[in-house]
């Protein structure tokens, strides 16, 4: 007859569980010291908020103004420039020159110019008509007065391409 081999004695556990249990452990304390100084940090955002309600409060209750320094006359003109240039819809007006692009036409820059609402955009165009096609195709709205100011054929390249300058101007607020 045949030993079965038969053992009552239970195994011991290995060092896996072990392992896993340490690393539960670190990772639990690493997670309670994030939320630990997250909650500080928020503390101190709170603090500070107050200490600025304070402040503001106080000043309302002085009769000044809570609206900050008092800005030169460069200073604000560059402000309103600024505030300017924010509130146009420039993915309008690129969305627009991107229609107008042809497959003939590759644009090398655009400049704008908020300002005078002017843009310079800068091109290679395959041939002279491609050139003048994506000039005129520029002159829908919301831009105005597209005019080629510069051409120049590249005698050196073999395919010939023409370099374009254009210039154009954005009736509406966009």
């Amino acid at each position: 007859m045949r030993d079965l081999d038969l053992d009552f004695q239970p195994r011991r556990a290995g060092l896996l569980p072990v392992v896993l249990l340490l690393t539960g452990i670190l990772l639990a304390a690493d997670a309670w010291l994030d939320a630990h100084r997250l909650g500080q940090r928020q503390d101190e955002v709170e603090a500070q908020l107050r200490q600025a309600q304070r402040r503001a409060d106080r000043l309302v209750r002085d009769g000044k103004t809570a609206s900050g320094p008092v800005l030169n006359a460069e200073q604000d003109k560059a402000l309103r420039q600024t505030a300017a240039a924010i509130a146009i819809d420039w993915e309008a007006l690129y969305r627009h020159i991107d229609q107008a692009t042809q497959e003939d036409v590759a644009l090398l820059a655009i400049v704008p110019n908020t300002a005078g609402k002017t843009l310079q955009i800068t091109g290679e165009a395959r041939n002279l008509p491609a050139a003048l096609a994506f000039v005129e195709a520029l002159r829908r709205p919301p831009l105005a007065q597209a005019t080629l100011l510069s051409h120049k054929i590249k005698t050196e390249d073999g395919q010939r391409p023409v370099v374009f300058e254009i210039s154009a101007t954005w009736k509406l607020a966009l």
